[in-house]
């Protein structure tokens, strides 16, 4: 049987002191409503493996002051491109 590497505590903290793009706002006009923002391509790169992991993200919320501009939005998630995290722990982040 091959040796196996296991996964670490530094496998489950990678990630976690990444710098990620602020997420603008503007103000929201109109209460009482829902936005979803679906992003069927995020991808983070897996920190044990080095591989690509994929996840499909949705983000639905009822704005109530401000909304999310979705330029800054989509910055911040490519940001995950590249970067050595587990989509569980991107997931907690968010």
């Amino acid at each position: 049987m091959p040796n196996r590497q296991r996964y670490t505590t530094e496998h489950a903290e990678a990630g976690l002191d990444a710098k990620f793009p602020e997420i603008e706002t503007w103000p929201n006009q109109f209460p009482g409503y829902e936005i979803v923002v679906d992003d069927p391509e995020f991808t983070s790169v897996c920190p044990k493996t080095g591989l690509p992991d994929f996840g499909v993200l949705t983000i639905r919320y009822m704005p109530d002051q401000h909304c999310l501009e979705l330029r800054s939005l989509k910055e911040y998630l490519q940001s995950y491109r590249n970067l050595g995290i587990f989509q569980a722990v991107a997931q907690a982040q968010g």
